[in-house]
């Protein structure tokens, strides 16, 4: 869920920096998010997340629209919301948050991340059955590679999924 809330360089975007206690990914900047429960929708989901990690209630958030699925960690596609958030002080719940910051939109929106390519190639296990296929350890895999961007100017910086959201807004605001 992409926060907005009102600051004083006029609109802010509300971040994360996840917790140094959580077994995924650590210590790093993201957006309010995560699992979709049994029962809920994709933005059901993102309203409570964002609700239990900012410690808000649902009706100080008013969901705007959505950027549709963006990549995530892992390539796992996240399908991302976009809401007003009123009457928030900066709170967030310590058991996922280590603490919570804001961006100006305007910075987001005039500012491209720097961004770095990863390629990807297979890898293969002892007994790949190389046998089965035409050529055999000689067959031509295509290599994949996806872009990472990076926020600097940002403390913490911004990289990965959620700068890949938030460069996905900014392209959307720009027009």
């Amino acid at each position: 869920m992409i926060c907005l809330v009102e600051g004083e360089r006029g609109l802010e975007v509300v971040l994360e920096v996840r917790a140094a206690t959580l077994d995924v990914q650590p210590d790093e900047v993201c957006l309010p998010g995560g699992a979709i429960e049994p029962g809920e929708t994709a933005q059901e989901a993102a309203v409570r997340e964002a609700c239990e990690e900012l410690l808000v209630e649902p009706s100080q958030l008013e969901v705007v629209g959505g950027l549709g699925n963006v990549a995530g960690p892992g390539g796992a596609p996240m399908e991302v919301f976009v809401a007003r958030l009123t009457g928030w002080e900066g709170s967030f719940s310590a058991d996922e948050v280590d603490r919570a910051f804001t961006v100006g939109l305007d910075w987001l929106v005039a500012t491209d991340p720097e961004v770095h390519i990863v390629g990807a190639e297979p890898r293969f296990g002892d007994d790949f059955p190389f046998d089965l296929i035409p050529g055999g350890r000689d067959y031509p895999w295509r290599f994949g590679a996806h872009e990472v961007p990076f926020y600097r100017g940002t403390d913490p910086i911004i990289w990965g999924a959620t700068a890949r959201v938030l460069w996905r807004f900014a392209k959307v605001l720009r027009g």
